[in-house]
């Protein structure tokens, strides 16, 4: 039978000393969600001896230039074959060399290798503008706080907030019209968008503390409903429609505070979100929906924003992540759901 000619590999790419053999399991759920759902257990060390054995066509040439026992080097060869589930090299009298599949496992290797090479380089400081348009809740809780944070890390990086009245419409609108470069407001958004769910607070019953308490959906009828006219009242009313029948607003208003005010004068209740209506008055009541109903709130992008994917990347770990969030919320925290409780 005739061998395999050798395949010889550049190996111009210096590998870093040591890669954990694992994927960390806290990594960002954006991140996890694009992996494969299992990883071969190989780190550097793998790599590294696949591409000297490679280059050098034997075990024993290979642990003289790597300065390990030729044993040490056959088990991490078979370690990495097994965990690959393909024979990478042909041993042979007259040394080793990749078979077909090795060949193909060394082209990635060396990619690997290139990769976390990189990965040593100082990267250039980031800069640019960053536009975010948020409903006005999430810009109060979690985006206003974390700004000063942000601009420590990013000095650089410019980040122009606007708000909006609502919490859906206006945002999606901004965001595909290219007037803003990020969005966080209600899922779902318009399926050319690509949205990231972060969290999700309880639409609530906002009442009198004297009021009667409003445990069923014929309770909530026989009240009067004080309506917030933002985009949110066709979101609510579809809902209740669906669990009892549609409502009939006794008062209809812009304005959440004015709202909130109408209430604290017993002129009825009305229904806001978790974080739209704390801190909670003392002489106010909230309580949960007969049918209790969650805003899902999320980050909107558009599609192929090369210039400006890495300020929002950057923004998204440092004021985004589940961890972040939860920080900013504090004693809010109870209120919301974060990351994969949102589901």
């Amino acid at each position: 039978m005739t061998a395999e000619p050798p395949v010889r590999p550049d190996l111009s790419v210096q590998l870093p000393a040591q890669l954990p053999a694992q994927v960390p399991a806290h990594l960002p759920a954006h991140l996890t969600a694009q992996l494969p759902a299992q990883l071969p257990a190989l780190g550097s060390a793998h790599l590294s001896v696949l591409l000297v054995v490679a280059e050098a066509g034997s075990f024993s040439e290979a642990a003289l230039r790597l300065g390990l026992a030729q044993s040490t080097v056959s088990h991490t060869v078979r370690v990495a074959e097994n965990a690959l589930g393909v024979q990478i090299f042909q041993r042979g009298r007259h040394g080793a060399w990749p078979t077909a599949a090795g060949a193909r496992v060394l082209a990635h290797a060396r990619a690997a290798a290139a990769a976390l090479h990189a990965m040593t380089l100082p990267s250039a400081p980031l800069s640019g503008t960053l536009r975010v348009v948020s409903c006005r809740s999430v810009i109060r809780q979690f985006i206003t706080p974390a700004l000063n944070a942000f601009g420590k890390l990013y000095p650089d990086v410019q980040v122009v907030v606007r708000d909006t009245s609502g919490e859906h419409d206006e945002i999606e609108a901004l965001v595909r019209a290219g007037e803003a470069d990020l969005g966080l407001g209600r899922l779902p958004m318009h399926p050319e968008l690509d949205t990231r769910e972060l969290l999700a607070d309880e639409y609530l019953i906002i009442a009198s503390a004297h009021a009667p308490p409003i445990r069923t959906w014929a309770d909530f009828h026989r009240a009067a409903y004080i309506v917030c006219q933002e985009d949110c009242a066709p979101f609510i009313a579809a809902h209740i429609n669906r669990s009892s029948q549609p409502p009939t607003p006794a008062v209809r208003l812009k304005d959440p505070q004015v709202a909130l005010g109408r209430v604290a004068e017993g002129h009825g209740f009305t229904v806001l979100t978790g974080l739209v209506s704390v801190p909670l008055a003392s002489h106010l009541r909230a309580s949960s929906l007969p049918t209790p109903l969650w805003r899902p709130i999320g980050s909107v992008t558009r599609r192929g924003q090369q210039e400006v994917s890495p300020l929002i990347d950057a923004f998204r770990d440092a004021v985004l992540s589940p961890g972040a969030l939860r920080a900013a919320a504090g004693r809010q925290a109870h209120l919301i759901r974060f990351g994969e409780e949102v589901r």
